[in-house]
């Protein structure tokens, strides 16, 4: 794995070593950054199942102003922070070793881009329970994008009216799906 593009572009990113991640592909992520690009430059950023910190480090590479990286897996998380440094972007973020959804207390939001890169086999309850809570604290901008990458054979849909799909991408694999706040949703809890 390595950063494609930016003030880190060509960065090798290492994992923890035992530990199986599943990495973004780059052709994948090429395509994922040129869809989200107009969310980058100044960007809070918030990396869910981080693994080595693939996407969150590839924003910060190319404008986001800072991220956050959640990850469970100690070691792992170590191996983000060690991403960062030889990205030279450790000033930039900050890496969480907790389990989600609980992990989300110790986010800071709200961010205008997260991103969600949870195992393919993860239950719906914990993804439910982790999209509510992302909206209940308020952690996406009413103009922020999450992005959800998962399984091809995953059927999930954000619980409540709350979410709509503004984009979704096939790369055989994985798909990638975008979701923002329903504007709708929104406006009648104000009222």
């Amino acid at each position: 794995m390595r950063v494609i593009a930016g003030s880190a572009g060509g960065t090798r990113l290492y994992g923890a070593k035992g530990h199986h991640v599943r990495p973004v592909l780059d052709r994948v992520k090429e395509s994922l950054f040129e869809l989200i690009g107009d969310h980058l430059e100044g960007a809070e950023v918030l990396d869910l199942f981080a693994g080595v910190g693939n996407l969150g480090i590839e924003a910060l590479s190319r404008g986001a102003s800072h991220a956050e990286f959640i990850e469970q897996h100690r070691p792992t998380a170590r191996a983000i922070a060690a991403n960062l440094e030889r990205a030279h972007l450790s000033g930039k973020a900050a890496v969480h070793a907790r389990r989600l959804p609980r992990g989300l207390a110790a986010a800071h939001g709200p961010y205008s881009l997260i991103f969600v890169d949870p195992p393919f086999r993860i239950e719906k309850r914990l993804m439910d329970s982790l999209f509510r809570l992302i909206r209940g604290r308020g952690l996406l901008d009413p103009g922020g994008v999450l992005v959800y990458r998962h399984s091809p054979h995953s059927h999930f849909e954000p619980p409540g009216d709350e979410w709509f799909l503004s984009e979704r991408r096939d790369y055989g694999d994985s798909i990638i799906s975008f979701y923002e706040l329903n504007r709708k949703a929104e406006g009648a809890r104000r009222t």
